[in-house]
This record gives structure tokens, sequence and C-alpha cells, in this order.
């Protein structure tokens, strides 16, 4: 390793030894009483200050390293912030959370997410304000729960309304000369369009519409309920799209009008003087673990680094454990393969999730946090059994974030009950495969394959050529038997909560509104409300802890398994996807790991891949 790319990696150690969050905290499920006068006058007011910036992860991400990208950067994540609100919901001292946004991205399902904790806050007698100099959507939405919303008076605010797009990828396959030779069961599923399509056929099409209307409505039904405007004030302010902040207070969706560095001084104006007669406290790091410093005029001090920096804060008290299934679910890596990374979901890492969750005495039950577009048909399976048989030891119920669909419904299947997010999307029950044909690329490059083969079909699967007719309906067949195990499943989780299976299978996405309805999910809520419900299920009546798996890779994990620096992609990829919106990075690189799957998975349980809201 070069000692440029040595002095990197020092960095960055640096940089994940400062970034280390406590993932274990106390919970309560009891109702947040609201602080007595007195108790306020025995302890200095405090305005806790948290600033979200990037995009919204759903838990702290390991620590990784690119060569492409440096130091890894601080994310925002779900898991964090619902500790860090729940406890300044509880805390006496508090009076005031203050978000300050940042440039910050989440879509709508993750702003409902964080929605449900200001509600927490409110009920606990606490005021929320949110700041932001450029408001989108998702954000907004998040804003509008909060008590004041603020922005600088030239700032922007851009709630256009719902938008979806597909990105497909047909056309560059064409232009390396590379076929996707696809079959699907289901007639609305659209999973292989985004390989074998330039645009959304009219099935799928549909599918889609019905998503951003459903969106649609509840953003107007968020402006209604949260803004206090009448639907045709709502959906006036959503067609004007771009308005700076001036307009945005005529309009009533927004309340001051200040540049950033003057919100402090407002803060602390609205609260008054503290009994001691000072201003109220501005809390920055509320929340945060204790940071591990370097002493730097020691030669030695990096070594500190490579000491287990996982957080020690078990009590011993009870314990609901969170399991993360986000990504998209593959087979297990081979013996001797790289280590999985957080960008997947595999039985193994799955299982070895469920087996520390059930052979610890505090944990009394499981929830499983899904957030997948789903992917290998076999893994999913195995999955959904693993999942089955750690429910008869402990609870399982299951949370829904911004995507469970395809094998991510599968696998939620597994638990006693379903909650979903307002947005969120699921369902998606089919079945797609096929394979990649890359014939016309290896004879433009002038490769020639010669078979030798015994056996009428002994071919079938080579990517030399597509499916002949035969074979076609050999693949159909299995995928049917598929299907009918994947709505076998469905039927065994929901009952009678279904009254009629092909009606909302066949490939149908829903949003969690829509899914409720039909029976696909029990309650719409957050992922604080499912681990309320699963304490309440576990018989657990005081306050207790949340353990979170797979617990992320602090780099003294990264050392001790071998150090990988991330070079998966070209430079030339990598620069170009780096120059992409995130959304479509992300989706871009979920289809080339489809395309790389169907390598060695033929019978997929996909969303449509492709799918970014915008």
């Amino acid at each position: 390793m070069s000692t440029h790319i040595t002095a990197r990696c020092i960095l960055a150690a640096a940089v994940a030894a400062t970034l280390s969050l406590s993932l274990n905290a106390c919970w309560a499920d009891e109702p947040i009483s609201k602080p007595a006068a007195t108790e306020k006058l025995l302890t200095k007011t405090k305005i806790v200050e948290i600033k979200l910036s990037s995009a919204f992860t759903e838990r702290p991400a390991s620590f990784s390293f690119s060569m492409f990208s440096g130091a890894p950067t601080k994310t925002p994540a779900l898991s964090q912030l619902i500790v860090t609100l729940n406890k300044a919901a509880k805390d006496p001292a508090v009076s005031t959370v203050f978000l300050d946004l940042q440039s910050f991205q989440l879509s709508t399902s993750q702003a409902q997410e964080i929605a449900g904790l200001i509600k927490k806050l409110h009920a606990a007698d606490k005021k929320v304000v949110v700041f932001s100099a450029d408001f989108e959507t998702g954000p907004y939405v998040l804003a509008t729960n909060a008590d004041t919303i603020i922005m600088p008076e030239q700032g922007n605010l851009m709630v256009p309304g719902a938008s979806m797009g597909l990105v497909f990828i047909k056309g560059l396959l064409d232009k390396i000369h590379v076929q996707a030779d696809m079959i699907q069961i289901g007639q609305f599923k659209g999973a292989e369009e985004a390989l074998t399509r330039t645009e959304a056929s009219p099935q799928f099409k549909e599918q889609i519409d019905g998503l951003v209307s459903g969106i649609y409505s509840q953003i107007i039904q968020t402006l209604q309920t949260n803004r206090h405007l009448d639907e045709k004030a709502a959906i006036a302010a959503i067609d004007e799209g771009w308005m700076t902040g001036k307009h945005a207070k005529d309009l009533k969706l927004v309340d001051q009008l200040m540049d950033r560095e003057k919100v402090d001084k407002f803060l602390q104006s609205q609260e008054g003087p503290t009994p001691a007669g000072t201003e109220a406290e501005i809390v920055t790091d509320y929340g945060d673990a204790r940071k591990k410093k370097l002493d730097m005029d020691s030669p030695f001090a990096i070594f500190s680094l490579f000491a287990d920096a996982k957080p020690k804060t078990r009590t011993n008290q009870p314990a609901i454990a969170v399991i993360y299934a986000d990504g998209e679910i593959t087979g297990d890596k081979p013996e001797g393969a790289a280590i999985d990374d957080d960008a997947s979901v595999t039985p193994s890492r799955i299982r070895k999730a469920v087996n520390k969750a059930l052979s610890d005495d505090l944990v009394k039950a499981i929830v499983l946090r899904v957030d997948s577009p789903g992917g290998s048909a076999s893994a999913s399976d195995e999955i959904w059994q693993i999942l089955k048989d750690a429910d008869k030891q402990k609870p399982v119920t299951v949370s829904m974030g911004r995507l469970a669909a395809s094998g991510g419904y599968y696998i939620s299947c597994a638990g006693r009950s379903i909650t979903a997010d307002e947005a969120t999307i699921t369902g998606s029950i089919g079945v797609v495969g096929g394979k990649i044909v890359i014939k016309g690329l290896l004879d433009l490059i002038g490769v020639n394959i010669q078979p030798f083969e015994l056996g009428k079909h002994a071919g079938m699967l080579g990517s030399d050529r597509p499916f002949n007719p035969e074979e076609r309906q050999f693949v159909k067949n299995l995928m049917t038997e598929t299907y009918d195990l994947f709505t076998s499943r469905v039927k065994a989780g929901r009952g009678d909560k279904i009254k009629d299976i092909p009606a909302v299978a066949q490939g149908r996405l829903f949003t969690g509104i829509k899914a409720k309805e039909v029976g696909l999910v029990d309650n719409l809520g957050t992922l604080n409300d499912t681990i309320t419900a699963a304490a309440k299920t576990a018989n657990i009546s005081a306050n207790f802890q949340i353990f979170t798996y797979p617990e992320p890779k602090t780099f003294a994990d990264v050392i001790r398994e071998g150090f990988q620096v991330d070079a998966k992609l070209p430079l030339e990829l990598q620069t170009a996807l780096n120059a992409a919106p995130p959304a479509y990075r992300r989706e871009t690189l979920h289809l080339l790991r489809l395309v790389q799957d169907l390598q060695k998975e033929r019978v997929m349980m996909a969303l449509p891949v492709g799918l970014v809201e915008r």
C-alpha cells in the first residue's frame, strides 16, 4: 500500500473513532407525562440543537474506507435519532428541540418516521423548531410537524408535489451488445422492465401512477392538518412549486424569516430567563456518546484506535432487539469470499443477528426493520424460515421503512404483525427470472465460444445465447412454483386479513395506507411505535433497552477481519456515479448488482429496481 493510501487510512481511522455513537439506549414504553412547573424550576432550561445533513440512513453505518471518496462522512441515522429524541422527551431540563436541516435529504416515509418522534416530544410538552435555508418536499413534510418553521427571507422552498422516476438501462445494455432474457410471473410485476425496456409498460405505469397519487394525497393532507390550510390553498401552494421564504410566509407555509446566525437568539428569547436569571443553554452534543480523544503528542496514539470501540452501555434492564434487513436480499457468499458489507441482506447475516437476540436473556422480543426491494427468492425463503423459527422462542414483529417489497414483503410475513409508514412502498408479490446474454458483446470484441455439451438442455443457463421456447417454458414452470410458494407464505402469515390474494398479488404495488386497507399490513406507524408495541407484547411495563443488530463494524473490526479498500468499480464509473444525485446513484448501483446477481440467482423476488422518489 502506498504512503498516500496509508495516510488516508490513518485519517479515516481517526474520523471513524470520532464518529463512534452508542447504539444501545434506555427506552420507555410508558406514556411520557408533562413535567410539572416545579420541575422546570429545579434545573437550567436546555435547548437541544440537532444538526441533520446529507442523506438519511436507517442505522449507523459500519466503518468503511473508499480510495475514491476518502474518509467516511457522518450521516444521520434513524436509530440514533430515535434514541436522542426519546431521551429529550423524558428530560425535564429540556424545553425545546431545534432541528437544523443542512442539505438534508429524506423520503416522505422517512419524514413520517421523524414526525412520529416529534409527536412524542409534543406529548411531553416540548417545543420543536425547524430551520433550513432550503426546503425540499421530504424535509418540509417533516418540518410541518414542528411548532415553528424558520427559513431565510431569500431561501428556497420547493414542494412541487409527488414525483417518482424510473431508471432504465436497456439503452446501456444495447450499447454494449448485452441482452437481458427475462420471464416474470405477475401481470403487474415489472421488475425486469429496467433491463428490457426504455420506458414502463402500461400495466407497470398504472402501479407507479397509484404510488404517486397516494403520496401526493398524503402531502395535501399534511398541509391541511399541520399548516391549517384548506384543500384548495394546499393545492395552490404546491402548484407554485418553487418560492422564496418571503412568499412561503405569505402563504402561511413557514412561520419566521431569519438567517441562521439569528436563530439562536430567537430561540433563547422564546424561553425567557432561567431561574438563575441566565439565558437558556443551547446544547449541541445532546445524546452523543463520549468521543474518544487522541493524544496527538504521543507517537503511539494511533494504536488506541485498534482497540474494540463498541460501546459498553448495557444494563440489567430487559431489552428489545431491533434487527435491520436493509438492502437487497442475496444468497450467502462462498467460503473465503469477501466479507459481507452493509449493502445486502443475507441469510447468514440475519441468522447471526437472530441467534444473538435469542441467546441474550435480556432480550424479550424482536423487531425486524425492513427496508428492502427484495432479491434472491431462495435467500428470501431461508430468511423467512429463520424468523418463523425465532418467533417460536421470542415474539417477532415487523416495522417497514421506505421500502418493503417483493422479497422484502416475503420476509415481513414471518412477523406476528406488520407496521408500515403511510408512504411505505410495499407489495410487489411476484417473481422474475432470467439471465444476461453477452453473445453480442463477445461478437463485438471478436470472442467466440464453441460449446461442447451432452444433455438436451446442457447449455440452457449459458450466457452465450437466449432461452429457446422449450427452455423458456421450463423456467416459467419453475417460477410459477416459486410464485405459488410466495402466495402460500403470505396466506400463512396474514390468514384471513387478506380477503382476496389474487387482488393484491400479481406484482401490484401499494403505499402503506393502501396496504392496510387490503390487509397486507396491520398498523400504520413508525419504528418507535413498533418497538413500544413489542415491549407491551413481551409484558415489559418499565424502562427497557434496545439492542440493534447487525452491529456496525468499527475500525478495530475491519483490522481484525482484514482491511479492504473499496475499489469494486472502475475509477471512471465511480466518478460518473458520484456526480449523479444520491437517489439515482443508489438505484443505478442496485441495477448493476441485479445484473450481477442474475448470474447466480435465476429466480428473483425483486421490486422493479430503479424506482426513485424525487
